[in-house]
């Protein structure tokens, strides 16, 4: 009811759309985001890594950096799915 009266409200003002406000779950993942790039660029030191057949040396700020972006992205892939399983 109150968005109702909030869209009525910039209707009338001449404005069109109302402001974009984030929700409390896009707030929550810039704030993590922010976290994480803090954390990551704070540690510049350089780590060994031992897969199975290669050893890579690496800043450790690729060791953080890699998997949250992989797991962002798995999030969104996961996120996208549910929503086309609700729709249909």
């Amino acid at each position: 009811m109150a968005e109702q009266r909030d869209d009525e409200y910039w209707a009338a003002a001449g404005r069109g759309e109302p402001p974009w406000r984030p929700s409390a779950r896009e707030v929550v993942a810039i704030v993590i985001l922010v976290l994480v790039l803090v954390f990551a660029l704070v540690n510049t030191e350089t780590t060994s890594i031992d897969f199975v057949f290669a050893q890579v040396t690496t800043p450790v700020f690729f060791v953080i950096a890699f998997p949250a972006l992989l797991g962002f992205i798995a999030g969104l892939i996961v996120q996208r799915r549910r929503l086309r399983q609700r729709r249909s």
